[in-house]
């Protein structure tokens, strides 16, 4: 709407409203700061920058119920996240005799819903192998729901349990240990730079999916995940991806593969959970990006403002659903030996820290 606006009125009659606009929002903002209510009233008739937010994620909470009673999803956020809190409750210090009672059942039906499903076999490995450890850990006897459900359990025995049960709860003492120290792990963390020069071949697809692995350990709000990578590296859909990133002026036909990294608002039930994709997207990205360095590949992660137009040109080009968002875009290849990095300053830990007493 604004193009055409901006095509039928002359450049300085276009300008003109556009310095009105601005000082209109100058002039009233302070007035919508004062309290919550006049905020909300504010981007209700003055800024709608929101809107596109908004409607993904009522989107996203919409299809959340038909996915978690879907039979061709590969994965079930429902599980994921209550199988997830069954492992919490068994590593609860001291252990509850009986737990989980409020969510059990629902998660019973979940998982057997998804072993009719397309739901991936770790997946259901995982969720099989909690199931049983609760089971052997709880005191069903003191509950008659419980016993039904145990005994409906141990007639399901149609799936493989994950070897030497790998997928339950553990002591902290099993974890592998760790033969790096501080400094050095400084000095690998430091390898990772913002690099925008990049060697003009392709980028191995295994690489890629390597990298990716490092980064699905990356902590995520009850173990959802709501996040996919996108990657871009064919023309010309590379180059219209590219040029649409505005932290990538000036080295966009430079990028030989760009990743765009998107929240999934449909695997998540309620509204407090909107900035979820946000979070779990972005623990996953430096993970990613830290990964890189070891298989010879380096990146620059671009930011990505939530501008209307632009947004809606990047969902058309990845072919993105209403309840999807992009969080961010990643250049990805091999590093141009020559090409220059800034220094890019950081702040000390002292800037950062504020201790509350």
């Amino acid at each position: 709407m604004r193009n055409l606006i901006k095509k039928l009125l002359p450049k300085f009659v276009f300008l003109k409203i556009k310095h009105f606009i601005v000082k209109f929002h100058q002039f009233t903002t302070p007035i919508f700061v004062k309290t919550p209510f006049l905020s909300h009233l504010y981007f209700i008739f003055f800024n709608h920058s929101y809107l596109r937010e908004q409607f993904a994620l009522l989107q996203g909470n919409e299809k959340y119920k038909h996915r978690i009673n879907s039979t061709i999803e590969h994965s079930n956020p429902l599980l994921r996240r209550n199988i997830h809190r069954i492992e919490k409750g068994l590593i609860m210090q001291p252990r509850k005799s009986i737990f989980a009672l409020g969510y059990i059942e629902e998660t019973q039906n979940t998982f057997l819903l998804a072993c009719q499903s397309n739901t991936h076999q770790s997946e259901l490995c995982w969720a099989k192998d909690v199931l049983t450890e609760y089971y052997r850990s709880v005191d069903f006897e003191q509950s008659p729901l419980l016993r039904r459900l145990a005994s409906e359990f141990k007639k399901f025995n149609e799936l493989e349990s994950a070897k030497d049960n790998a997928c339950i709860p553990y002591a902290n003492h099993q974890l592998p240990s760790l033969n790096l120290n501080y400094e050095q792990l400084l000095e690998f963390i430091k390898i990772r730079r913002s690099t925008r020069w990049f060697k003009q071949i392709s980028v191995c697809h295994e690489k890629i999916k390597q990298a990716v692995t490092i980064a699905s350990q990356a902590p995520s709000a009850c173990n959802r995940q709501g996040y996919n990578f996108y990657v871009v590296d064919q023309q010309p859909l590379l180059s219209q991806v590219s040029k649409l990133a505005i932290g990538a002026g000036g080295f966009a036909d430079n990028i030989p593969c760009i990743i765009a990294l998107v929240g999934d608002y449909s695997y998540y039930e309620h509204v407090r959970d909107r900035h979820v994709i946000y979070i779990d997207a972005s623990l996953a990205a430096m993970q990613f990006m830290q990964a890189l360095p070891t298989l010879g590949l380096s990146s620059c992660s671009l930011n990505w403002p939530e501008l209307k137009i632009l947004d809606q040109k990047l969902s058309k080009l990845l072919k993105l659903k209403k309840h999807q968002k992009t969080i961010m875009l990643i250049a990805v290849g091999e590093a141009e030996p020559e090409g220059g990095i800034p220094y890019s300053q950081k702040k000390t830990a002292d800037q950062l820290i504020r201790f509350i007493e």
